[in-house]
């Protein structure tokens, strides 16, 4: 392939490029290839109950690998067959859980909200904190590099903590990380109203989204511990939907500044007292509990009887 002779850098930077495209569609058409070629896994076949494709599979594999045996095909029906058993009895079984069986009782509903409120308003405060790092003194970079590092010695700290104290749990973490947060972004918010700001303000940001990135964690961990395995990943999707609502609105947040400069902040502070507030009324501790395997009995629940 001959190209016309390049007359700037820019054109060559140019050409470089379209070749450097032109090579990683080439690759992705053949990936694309390659994958046609690939089977589903004999262990997945069985679980959704394609007994037949699994065979098939499995004889292929024997065959490919060399092993094949005319027992082996009557040992493989054994088998087959007496997962096909488990298969309808477990498939007669299961029953099918809905978002809806996160609010069945009085309980779950406070705690369901709870966690809503609390994802949406850490998602919102971190985002919008992010957003608005062009807006601070010093480098954008440097900025960065010492928020990531805020995050990780906050996160390396509480773990070792979490290790080696028992009575350090995870609705301690959760109270410590929001009583940082709504006091960085108070004392940030009077700055501004006081008419200062500066580094304060870098300083503030830094450590706000430092805690929320343990908040983060600690609440899908207490997501994770609090809600029974029936509708465990039920919570922790709808957690991490809500999550998206926060982030969606939080580039809007500090076109408040066009009515004060310290509004956003305010705002952002009493999202985040709200959020303490209800915590620690309608969350327990989660850290060594046992873990729940069923939802409450009918009886308990207040919808969702029939299930």
């Amino acid at each position: 392939m001959s190209f016309p002779k390049a007359k700037s850098e820019y054109n060559i930077m140019l050409y470089g490029r379209l070749i450097l495209l032109g090579n990683r569609n080439i690759n992705v058409f053949r990936s694309c290839k390659v994958a046609g070629l690939l089977e589903e896994s004999p262990r997945w076949l069985v679980q959704k109950g394609n007994f037949e494709e699994a065979r098939r599979l499995l004889v292929k594999i024997r065959k490919t690998d060399r092993l094949y045996s005319p027992d082996f095909e009557k040992d493989l029906d054994e088998v087959l067959k007496i997962e096909a058993e488990k298969h309808a009895i477990t498939h007669k079984k299961s029953k099918k859980y809905t978002f809806i069986h996160l609010f069945c009782t009085w309980k779950m509903m406070a705690q369901t909200v709870t966690f809503i409120i609390g994802i949406i308003c850490t998602s919102l405060i971190v985002y919008a904190l992010m957003y608005n790092l062009e807006n601070l003194t010093g480098s954008l970079f440097w900025n960065g590099a010492a928020i990531g590092a805020a995050r990780w010695i906050v996160n390396i700290l509480v773990s070792i903590a979490d290790y080696k104290l028992p009575w350090f749990g995870r609705k301690l973490i959760n109270i410590l990380s929001m009583i940082f947060t709504a006091a960085s972004l108070g004392v940030m918010a009077v700055f501004l109203y006081t008419g200062n700001g500066g580094n304060i303000l870098a300083i503030g940001t830094t450590v706000a989204i430092a805690m929320c990135s343990q908040l983060f964690i600690a609440k899908y961990l207490m997501v994770n511990e609090l809600y029974p395995t029936a509708v465990r990943n039920l919570a922790v999707s709808a957690v991490s939907t809500m999550s998206r609502i926060g982030s969606m609105f939080s580039p809007q947040l500090f076109y408040l500044k066009d009515v004060a400069e310290w509004l956003p902040y305010a705002v952002l502070m009493a999202f985040q007292v709200v959020d303490l507030i209800i915590f620690c009324f309608f969350i327990p501790e989660t850290k060594g509990v046992h873990l729940e395997n069923h939802l409450p009995p009918k009886h308990k629940r207040i919808f969702g009887k029939r299930s």
